[in-house]
């Protein structure tokens, strides 16, 4: 007769059980261990982030000393042109221009009738006073006969001389010198890299279209339509605006976030009127996907430490084309945005962007103000 197997006995069972619950202690150990350590690495990234990102707002503070409108050369007025020496010097070229003719395009809250300045005039002939470079006549001789003597030739003075060359055709022909000057300066430690961005020598370009107009005559606030378009080339940004709406949360309010567009406030100045246009966007939207319209928003800073002029365009609902150029870029904190948005009241045209930074943190706000410049009207 075949033994039976035998069967396990209770003691070993306990054993088995016994020798189990150490190892699951362990696994378990290990594993808040790693978890742990995994908390401590996510929150020193985020504390260097935090870091990394504090060090970099003061370098999103920038201004320019040049005023935001350029009024066009007048009689006599010497604009100087010139281009920089190998050596880093800056060689002047002072060239006179004549005045140009009409001015700037009245905005429609101003008379029908045309300002003074509009009047035509006739234009001066060329004179020692009026500004130009002119070429004073020389009194005719007798021309020479036989029984006279030859008349010497003497050297001719300044007065007698050409007109000086414009200081543009001057500086081109010093750029044919020394090719590397028809490069932007800000390109000259990485030419490799370098792109086609005109230098202008100091002077401010503005974009084809636009008549001047300067900040202090905007529209009175209340009387301009609402915007729908923004373009700023310098960065890329090509989006539609949107007004945004105010949320009630019960215990405070507060307006909605723009979603993959530019907010405006509807509360505060449309564009081409007194007072500052408040335009917000995203940086990035990694949590929300709002879009990241404003993503290099951070850097037009750089741009104005470079001499780079920076212009935005808002189009409004006639269809009609506003050009501000951005003069100044600060940061502030979020809990001191508010008394820069329901502030002082401003007497000039104005614009602000506005975007979270530094990236990842989102604490603080960069402020990207300008002044109108120009208008575009719709036909």
């Amino acid at each position: 007769m075949p033994a039976s197997p035998p069967s396990s006995s209770p003691s070993s069972a306990d054993d088995a059980t016994s020798a189990a619950r150490p190892r699951r202690r362990r696994a378990l150990a290990i594993a808040a261990a790693c978890v742990g350590a995994l908390i401590l690495v996510a929150l020193g990234a985020y504390y260097g982030v935090r870091l990394y990102g504090a060090s970099t707002l003061d370098d999103m503070e920038a201004s320019i000393a040049a005023p935001a409108a350029m009024p066009p050369p007048t009689a006599g007025e010497t604009v100087i042109h010139g281009a920089i020496m190998p050596d880093g010097a800056f060689k002047p070229i002072a060239a006179i221009v004549e005045p140009a003719d009409g001015g700037a395009l009245p905005l429609r809250s101003a008379p029908t009738a045309a300002p003074p300045s509009l009047a035509p005039t006739a234009k001066p002939s060329p004179s020692a006073d009026d500004g130009r470079i002119s070429v004073p006549k020389v009194p005719a001789v007798p021309a020479p006969t036989e029984t006279a003597p030859a008349a010497e030739s003497t050297p001719s003075s300044p007065a007698d001389a050409a007109p000086a060359p414009d200081g543009g055709s001057l500086v081109a022909a010093y750029n044919s010198i020394y090719p590397a000057l028809r490069m932007h300066p800000k390109y000259w430690r990485s030419p490799a890299t370098a792109g086609s961005d005109p230098y202008t020598f100091g002077a401010a370009m503005r974009p084809d279209g636009f008549i001047s107009l300067t900040a202090d005559r905007g529209e009175p606030p209340g009387t301009a339509p609402d915007a729908t378009h923004v373009a700023i080339p310098s960065i890329g940004v090509d989006s539609a605006v949107a007004n945004l709406a105010i949320l009630d949360l019960g215990d405070r309010r507060e307006y909605e976030t723009p979603d993959k567009v530019v907010g405006r406030i509807p509360q505060k100045a449309n564009p081409g009127e007194l007072g500052a246009t408040w335009l917000f966007g995203h940086l990035e939207s990694p949590i929300r996907g709002e879009g990241d319209v404003f993503r290099r928003l951070p850097e037009i800073p750089d741009l104005l430490r470079m001499g780079d002029p920076v212009y935005v365009s808002v189009r409004n609902e006639a269809d009609d084309e506003f050009l501000y150029q951005i003069t100044e870029t600060k940061v502030v904190h979020q809990d001191d945005l508010a008394p820069f948005v329901y502030g002082e009241r401003l007497e000039k045209a104005a614009i602000t962007l506005v975007a979270c930074v530094p990236r990842l943190v989102y604490d603080h706000r960069i402020l990207v103000i300008g002044e109108l410049v120009g208008v575009k009207r719709a036909a």
